[in-house]
């Protein structure tokens, strides 16, 4: 373990495993493989009360933070980046805005759903989402409230309550 301003641990091999799992089920096997990958660059830091892994850097970077109480992850922006970037043709965990929209959300406003172009159908309620301007660059994270299909069809209505915009002034280290 090392500690500089947060104390992290390498990942074992099963630890590794379960993430990738874990990360499979959520964002699909392209990030998964990405992980594994990656797995040499991981780190994770644990709950201070029960021990168990809570959030997970890639190079010192946070990308993913564990919600216990429902055993999903929720993106940091830097994840969400990684995360569009294996998404080479459309997304599907994420959601696209017009340009001149997005200079709203990068400020931590939250998407309706007559400013979602063309949202992926199986998109869930409460699933973890990036959102990300014309051009692909992600430009806030957040969660689902309606479905994909929903934010397609409604011209009225919040689509996405976003967590962290690039620029709302937040820090998202440690901050699901």
């Amino acid at each position: 373990m090392y500690c500089m301003v947060i104390c992290t641990d390498p990942v074992n091999s099963f630890e590794a495993r379960t993430l990738e799992a874990m990360a499979a089920r959520q964002f699909g096997m392209q990030f998964a493989g990405f992980l594994n990958k990656h797995r040499d660059q991981l780190s994770i830091e644990r709950s201070k009360n029960t021990g168990k892994i809570r959030y997970v850097y890639l190079d010192g970077t946070l990308v993913l933070v564990l919600r216990p109480e429902e055993g999903f992850f929720s993106l940091s922006l830097a994840g969400a980046a990684i995360v569009n970037e294996l998404e080479t043709e459309r997304p599907i965990n994420g959601i696209m805005v017009p340009d001149d929209v997005a200079e709203f959300i990068k400020d931590g406003k939250n998407v309706f759903a007559k400013h979602v172009l063309d949202p992926w159908p199986g998109i869930r309620p409460a699933q973890e989402l990036y959102v990300c301007d014309e051009k692909r660059n992600v430009v806030a994270v957040g969660k689902a409230i309606l479905s994909g299909k929903d934010m397609k069809f409604f011209k009225r209505g919040m689509a996405i309550k976003i967590r962290h915009g690039i620029n709302d002034g937040t820090s998202e280290t440690n901050d699901p």
